[in-house]
């Protein structure tokens, strides 16, 4: 039974830069205004000079500390600085696909965001917004550190478990308990196949993020397909499955090929930053308490299964 056609309403996040110029005075030395004596509370027309990475990891911070009472948060070089309202419309597209399928908040819920990189932003977000607990998985070892950092500063250790990823051509293995149940999994994949595209357009990012974060080979496809298989293995322990991406052809082509072999399959298109960003999402359910009634066979029963069906 597929939920097509179905609108999601979801509310987008804008954070208030007046506000925050207020309370963080050392943003202004970042300000772009026509007219430098210009008050900046009586001023409509102002921007920012996003080209500069100090401002970009700054933002986030005060973003983050002001709205989302996150007191620490810091981020190495070389890694990707994500931008808060397009990371929290992900989550609030989630949020409101819980609603969708009548997901009750009796029941914890757990989400499982894979790749969480040196920022692990959807889980912190996603804790502080909802209440939702999270497992994440991070491969590269510095991101993990910064990650487990800022979850114990934080004193987040009881709502967000990170998982290191040992082996590089796994996505859910070695992340889940296939004895265990979660609600929901997310995942801003690396984008660029490292084979084709290693020639970035823009060399401003050259500074910005780390190789584990943007390529894979075959790209946001390549790994998409891994992570659909592997959603198969999984597919008694996860109630919705969903994965962001990049371009429009690859999310057309994607959804065309599994839409009709999914109990529910659907595609969502939403702003990220000044950017378009489309969530696939499905489920090998119909709907939520046809997974809450699921027994699950124990680890002990599943060694003796393979994996994947030749």
């Amino acid at each position: 039974m597929s939920k097509k056609n179905i609108e999601i309403v979801y509310n987008e996040f804008k954070p208030d830069f007046l506000i925050l110029i207020k309370e963080y005075p050392e943003l202004k030395k970042y300000l772009i205004m026509k007219n430098r004596d210009e008050d900046i509370e009586k001023c409509e027309d102002f921007s920012f000079d996003w080209s500069n990475n100090n401002l970009s990891l700054l933002m986030t911070k005060c973003i983050l500390n002001y709205y989302f009472n996150i007191k620490y948060y810091d981020i190495p070089n070389n890694f990707l600085i994500p931008p808060v309202p397009s990371r929290l419309n992900y989550i609030n597209v989630i949020q409101s696909l819980l609603i969708l399928f009548k997901v009750s908040d009796k029941n914890e819920i757990i989400g499982v965001d894979i790749g969480t990189g040196a920022n692990i932003i959807y889980p912190i977000l996603g804790n502080e917004v909802y209440k939702w607990k999270f497992i994440c998985s991070e491969i590269n070892d510095e991101a993990f550190k910064n990650g487990e950092k800022i979850i114990n500063k934080n004193k987040l250790e009881n709502r967000i478990k990170l998982i290191k990823q040992k082996c590089g051509c796994n996505i859910f293995l070695g992340v889940l308990n296939r004895e265990k149940k979660y609600t929901f999994t997310m995942c801003n994949p690396p984008y660029y196949d490292y084979q084709d595209e290693i020639k970035i357009e823009d060399k401003k990012r050259d500074c910005e993020y780390n190789f584990d974060e943007i390529y894979y080979k075959n790209g946001e496809i390549g790994f998409f397909e891994r992570y659909f298989e592997e959603s198969i293995y999984f597919s008694k322990n996860v109630f919705l499955f969903s994965f962001l991406i990049g371009k429009k052809s690859n999310a057309e082509k994607i959804y065309d090929k599994i839409k009709d072999n999914i109990k529910i399959c659907d595609m969502k298109r939403i702003k990220n930053g000044n950017n378009i960003r489309y969530i696939i999402y499905w489920s090998f359910f119909n709907d939520y308490q046809e997974f809450l009634d699921e027994i699950l066979y124990s680890n002990e029963y599943n060694r003796f299964r393979p994996i994947y069906n030749s």
